[in-house]
């Protein structure tokens, strides 16, 4: 987790001062360097962990310049050697090393580009759980892209770029490793001829990811993909205050993954109107085609990095939504009057549906009782041809804030009954709220309070997501503090990054990589400058969850200690720090990771030229 050196040279470098200079130039080059050299002792230890202590010396440097003009050619670079939470501002666990790097070129002109590398070695990560956890990660990464715009005078407006990457890292507590590349280009053209904005778009994406056995809940699994997609767009002025704009749009796609295979076309097409003939009314329509349904079902996953169904569907599907719509504003009592009339025909797995939704909403916005309210309530009625069924739903939402004395105040909720999702046989129900109390005690002191929730469910069907957080922080002249708590449940997909909600409806196609998930965390930190110079900090986090999936449970653990002091002596800061992580799945077959390091040194910030 480190590395041992001798440190005579440092020890100069830090007893002694570097002369003041300014920017150095050689030639039509013109750079500035900058950075600093740390050194000291460093202990680890732990159950999971053969103990070891010794010197270790690393630094940071920020190299930037150009050539004849930055106008003309603009670099930076900027170099880390064994950089960690303990002795630095480096978010890494581990002694993290790499580069980063940027170049840009003709900036001043009207055809600018840029090329930017990045390389990370042994740098942390997170793997999450949706509003409970980030469980610690630790590995390598590169990333390399170019791009490059010309918008000339009289001629289309033109922007290509080129990217590339990968990943290879694991989980602290779980074996095996995620391992990910990328690829991927895209080009955009815009140009106005005769009062049309045409827009036009290229689009390649190429992808790979391994996903092993990290919870405990799925077999390992990989998955390769590829995607292209082209696009035009079109908008004109009309009259009455209106606009036109359509759009078109052609995917192609492919995908091979453990226990089968995906690949398709989907053509989307979509057109809108807008009016607004006199003050205060705006009027409108829109429509959207698509002519495979299922193929926009399962394109988020697979864009997550999740896995589908081994045996898929070859039957065809489509979808086409109309959507009339008109708002008025009755300024003198502060109303907002707005309908709409939704009608939706959709063929899926063998079932053609038909829905007309009718939705009327009011709004009121204004000071009310010392403070400002927003408010809406409405109404929908959704009928389904096919099936003869009419369902009726209701909707509202509240915003008011206002000033209590030396309080401020801060309330909203929301509401929605029967709210129709992306088939047109399903509904959701949701709720949700968020409030805040806070005030000034003097000049430099403060106290809030904030709490949140919200809540969705399918009717009908065990598939849905629950969170609640709440949050106090406290700052008194020189000393701050904060605590929090959150609890969180729901199902979502396993991708490279951690769990990833899903908007699809999961009961009704349930891809091979779904998870259930649920759990809670805490946290607290404190912080304090007693002196000038001085900085004390400390935080601590514990999360406890419960992964489910193939009927499989795993219960995991992620517990953090951060604590950090910092004295600034002259030029010279000197740093202690301890940190300690312990985290662990249940189900992975590896042992608990309990890790914890100490760290004593010093560090010096010197300007080179």
């Amino acid at each position: 987790m480190k590395t041992r050196a001798a440190l005579p040279a440092l020890a100069i470098l830090l007893a002694t001062s570097p002369h003041a200079a300014a920017q150095v130039q050689a030639g039509p080059f013109k750079m500035n360097l900058s950075g600093n050299v740390t050194g000291g002792y460093t202990s680890d230890f732990g159950s999971s962990t053969a103990s070891d202590h010794g010197f270790t010396a690393g630094g940071t440097a920020n190299l930037t310049g150009s050539y004849y003009d930055p106008n003309f050619l603009s670099f930076g670079i900027q170099p880390f050697y064994n950089q960690s939470w303990a002795n630095s501002d480096s978010q890494s666990i581990l002694n993290s090393s790499g580069v980063t790097a940027s170049s840009s070129i003709f900036g001043g002109s009207n055809t600018p580009g840029s090329v930017t590398y990045s390389k990370v070695i042994d740098s942390t990560g997170t793997f999450g759980v949706p509003g409970v956890a980030n469980y610690t990660s630790h590995g390598d990464s590169d990333t390399f892209s170019v791009n490059w715009t010309e918008h000339l005078p009289s001629f289309p407006t033109v922007s290509v770029g080129y990217q590339q990457g990968s990943n290879d890292y694991s989980i602290f507590g779980a074996s095996s490793n995620i391992v990910g590349t990328f690829r991927g280009f895209n080009a955009s053209i815009n140009e106005m001829i005769a009062g049309f904005t045409l827009t036009g778009g290229f689009h390649w994406l190429q992808n790979s990811v391994e996903l092993p056995d990290i919870l405990g809940t799925q077999q390992a699994e990989k998955s390769n993909s590829d995607s292209t997609s082209y696009s035009f767009g079109v908008g004109h002025k009309l009259p009455f205050n209106g606009s036109f704009s359509g759009a078109v749009n052609r995917s192609d796609f492919n995908s091979d993954y453990t226990g089968g295979h995906y690949s398709g076309t989907m053509d989307n097409i979509s057109a809108g109107v807008s009016f607004n003939p006199i003050d205060n009314l705006n009027i409108g329509a829109t429509a959207q085609y698509n002519d495979n349904l299922l193929g926009s079902i399962y394109l988020p996953i697979l864009a997550a990095g999740g896995v589908l169904p081994q045996a898929l569907p070859e039957q065809s599907s489509h979808a086409l939504d109309i959507i009339g719509y008109a708002n008025y504003r009755i300024q003198k009592y502060h109303l907002t009057f707005s309908a709409t009339d939704d009608h939706r025909d959709e063929s899926l797995l063998g079932f053609k549906l038909t829905s007309n939704v009718i939705t009327g909403t009011v709004t009121y916005s204004n000071d009310f009782k010392g403070g400002f309210l927003n408010a809406t309530a409405g109404a929908n009625e959704s009928m389904i041809s096919e099936s003869d069924q009419s369902r009726l739903g209701l909707l509202g939402s509240v915003n008011y804030t206002r000033h209590v004395g030396v309080w401020d105040v801060a309330a909203s909720g929301n509401y929605s009954q029967n709210a129709e999702t992306l088939l047109v046989t399903y509904t959701t129900n949701s709720y949700g709220f968020s409030g805040s109390l806070s005030r000034k005690f003097h000049r430099t002191s403060h106290w809030a309070l904030i709490g949140s929730g919200s809540k969705t469910t399918l009717v009908g069907e065990s598939s849905g997501s629950f969170s609640q957080t709440f949050s106090t922080a406290v700052s008194f002249r020189k000393i701050s503090g904060s605590a929090g708590y959150t609890r969180s449940s729901g199902n979502g997909i396993l991708t490279a990054t951690g769990v990833s909600p899903v908007s699809v409806l999961l009961p009704v196609l349930s891809p091979t990589s779904v998870i259930l998930y649920g759990g809670n965390s805490y946290s607290a930190s404190v912080g304090a400058t007693p002196i000038r110079g001085l900085t004390i900090s400390a935080s601590y986090s514990r999360s406890l969850t419960n992964t489910e999936g193939n009927s499989i449970s795993s219960n995991n653990r992620n517990e953090e200690l951060n604590c950090r002091v910092q004295y600034l002596i002259r030029k010279i800061y000197f740093q202690a720090g301890y940190l300690r992580l312990v985290q662990g799945f249940s189900e992975s077959g590896v042992a608990p990771v309990d890790i914890s390091s100490v760290y004593v040194g010093l560090q010096r910030w010197f300007t080179f030229f």
